[in-house]
């Protein structure tokens, strides 16, 4: 009995250094990461509108307000707890930033909401192409550093700049998918192509429907497919999602993310970003608190246009503006049209809604073609 004693007391102390250990390294990890810092907000500006006359004997009723002006400031007091972000998925090979997501991540009631920008969504800019996902090539080209440009193309989107970027190459992808060490996917339909990578190596992609495990190769060879989609770029939109909600689905339903630590080091040496490796293990943590049906994933209400021999994705401005609103505003202050500055249809023709069309001639003309 001493013995049996002694061996318990022995496997006590073992297990409670292990737990002591256990507790020690996840303080540490809390103690670590961070939060990011939001982005300092300006002083709310009182609007200044014509007062109103003094009244009559007989009163008037109340004019209605004239829409702020273009550059008005705007009540903008934060939701607690709320972050933005854009998430970029960029193409080393050519350089476009063909995976364009903004999204809104509530630490309060961990409740996530991605939004996917069609690559070919109109800019309101003079230029002969004007796809979203040709401005960070075309800044890089001119000198900038790529995301500059894109965000204050986001901001003129949304109506807001989002606090937090980052752009992640095909490689940093695959890498991540293995580090995670894979992910179950049911593949939709029957993928085959062949693919370049950025030191100009050619490869094949096959991938069988139904269910299976990918690797970051097939992965990533699943999220950039789209030939045979008949919706095109849009069915690709709705594979990616589909595919997010499934990594999302399988860690949450874990409990953990594998290997955590070195996820968030080989995103924070490999992102180009404005976020610490601590703020994106943060981050994730915080996304390991979410319930599978909290995470939502919608895409940009747009349709098709022909503009110049070029395809377009044009935003339906209404939908559009409920849905940032409803999904993405980090404000308590509603984003209104004038807050934007885009490219929409008006009928038959194009409108801004900052009350022009940079180079519009290029519209002009688009119409005459389709009349």
């Amino acid at each position: 009995m001493k013995k049996k004693n002694k061996a318990l007391t022995v496997l006590l102390i073992i297990m409670g250094g292990l737990l002591i250990m256990a507790l020690g390294g996840l303080a540490a990890y809390l103690m670590w990461e961070k939060p990011p810092e939001l982005p300092a907000q300006p002083e709310e500006v009182e609007l200044i509108i014509e007062a109103t006359p003094e009244p009559t004997a007989t009163p008037e009723p109340e004019p209605t307000p004239e829409p702020m002006p273009e550059g008005t400031a705007f009540e903008n007091s934060r939701k607690d707890g709320v972050y933005t972000m854009l998430l970029v998925g960029l193409d080393q090979m050519s350089g476009s930033t063909d995976t364009i997501m903004v999204g809104r991540f509530d630490t309060v009631k961990h409740e996530v909401n991605l939004v996917s920008i069609p690559r070919d969504t109109i800019t309101n800019i003079d230029s002969d192409i004007r796809k979203i996902n040709s401005i960070y090539a075309g800044s890089l080209n001119w000198g900038g550093n790529g995301i500059d440009s894109l965000m204050t193309q986001i901001d003129w989107l949304t109506g807001f700049v989002p606090d937090c970027y980052a752009v992640l190459n095909l490689n940093t992808f695959i890498e991540i998918i293995d580090e995670l060490g894979g992910v179950d996917f049911d593949v939709p339909e029957e993928m085959e192509y062949m693919y370049q990578d950025i030191l100009g190596d050619e490869g094949y992609i096959y991938l069988a429907p139904g269910m299976q495990h990918l690797d970051g190769v097939h992965a990533m060879a699943l999220c950039r497919y789209r030939v045979g989609y008949i919706t095109g770029d849009y069915g690709r939109l709705e594979t990616q999602h589909a595919f997010l909600k499934a990594c999302a689905d399988q860690f949450i339903s874990l409990g953990n993310i594998p290997h955590a630590r070195a996820v968030a080091e080989i995103l924070g040496e490999n992102l180009q970003t404005n976020l610490s490796t601590a703020n994106i293990a943060w981050f994730m943590r915080q996304l390991m608190q979410c319930k599978s049906e909290d995470i939502h994933l919608y895409t940009m209400p747009s349709e098709g246009r022909v503009l110049q021999g070029y395809s377009y994705a044009v935003p339906h401005l209404w939908d559009w503006l409920d849905m940032v609103n409803s999904c993405l505003n980090p404000f308590e202050t509603p984003i209104e049209m004038w807050n934007m500055n885009l490219v929409y249809c008006d009928g038959d023709s194009y409108s801004g809604t900052q009350g022009y069309l940079d180079g519009a001639w290029y519209f002009e003309e688009a119409v005459d073609e389709e009349s």
